[in-house]
């Protein structure tokens, strides 16, 4: 905080009086010392905030003094001391919730020995009130194909982060139970910010055109006889919604648009548009053939090794 120079009128309210004084005071704290107020800062209340900062050439600082009161719920009577000064915020220093078709009284206490010295506040309960309740939006997960790191590699370029839901219910009670809701509203008031992760496809021993057929063993401990063919997929391609295209990646894999490698397989085990595990990354069932009957774990995997035209 850095020294100004000049004085400052503050006029201070507390139980219903008005002092004001001329003050170089820098801070609220320092102008009710200058004015040789005391507060209880545990239970009074000050407006603005005590620590805030002088700047202007007038203020208004009120004191709410804390004050016993007791509320009346019903069956329940509570004895608080608070300087809050709504209804909503009294019942909720008590531990109360007070819904917006409640009804309060405030009255002066006339029995010493049931409500003490000070305030009653008493809740008149409605049988329907309006509830608002919060809940989570789960993010969106957007995962990023990566062939240079190796298969089970996973990173988070971006945290997702949950949304929040308002919920709000019409709720009809009966003796402070609720026996019926309906939704009359619904809106979000944060946007959930979707999680994206770099996931790892680079095969640790992939099948190559020079070894014509392997033995894979998946994260399940299948193993999959695999070999490769090469022939146009234009037609089978649209089997699965992919728009009847695909391309040829890097390595020579035929992919679909969400880089699925083209797969044969037995149709029993692995149906048609199934994913699935292969030693060149996840394929996805678009196609059978002959094999399948005398290996039915087997995997021909879509390749332009043989012919090299992109088809």
């Amino acid at each position: 905080m850095t020294e100004r120079l000049g004085e400052y009128l503050v006029r201070i309210y507390d139980r219903g009086e008005e002092k004001t004084i001329i003050t170089s005071a820098l801070t609220v704290r320092q102008a009710l010392r200058a004015a040789k107020i005391t507060i209880d800062e545990k239970i009074d209340a000050v407006e603005p905030n005590i620590d805030m900062e002088l700047t202007g050439a007038k203020y208004q600082v009120n004191i709410f003094r804390a004050r016993p009161i007791t509320i009346v719920d019903g069956n329940k009577r509570l004895k608080i001391t608070t300087a809050e000064q709504t209804p909503a915020l009294i019942a909720k220093a008590a531990g109360l919730t007070l819904y917006r078709e409640d009804k309060t009284h405030f009255t002066n206490s006339d029995d010493l020995l049931v409500n003490g010295v000070g305030l009653v506040m008493k809740i008149e309960r409605s049988k329907q009130r309006t509830i608002a309740e919060e809940v989570d939006v789960n993010f969106e997960i957007e995962q990023i194909k990566d062939d240079s790191q190796p298969i089970g590699f996973k990173s988070v370029k971006q945290l997702g982060e949950k949304g929040v839901r308002k919920m709000t219910y019409q709720v009809e009670v009966e003796n402070e139970r609720e026996i019926s809701r309906k939704e009359v509203a619904s809106e979000i008031t944060k946007q959930s910010k979707k999680q994206i992760e770099i996931i790892g496809t680079k095969p640790k021993n992939p099948l190559t055109k020079s070894k014509g057929a392997q033995i894979f063993t998946d994260s399940k401990g299948v193993a999959h006889r695999e070999t490769y063919y090469d022939l146009p997929m234009n037609i089978v391609i649209k089997a699965c919604g992919s728009g009847g295209t695909y391309t040829v990646r890097a390595d020579g894999a035929k992919v679909d648009k969400d880089g699925y490698i083209l797969v044969a397989a037995n149709y029993g085990n692995y149906p048609r548009c199934s994913v699935v595990e292969t030693s060149m990354g996840l394929g996805k069932v678009y196609d059978t053939g002959g094999f399948a009957a005398k290996h039915p774990h087997g995997f021909d995997l879509a390749t332009d090794w043989t012919n090299g035209d992109g088809r």
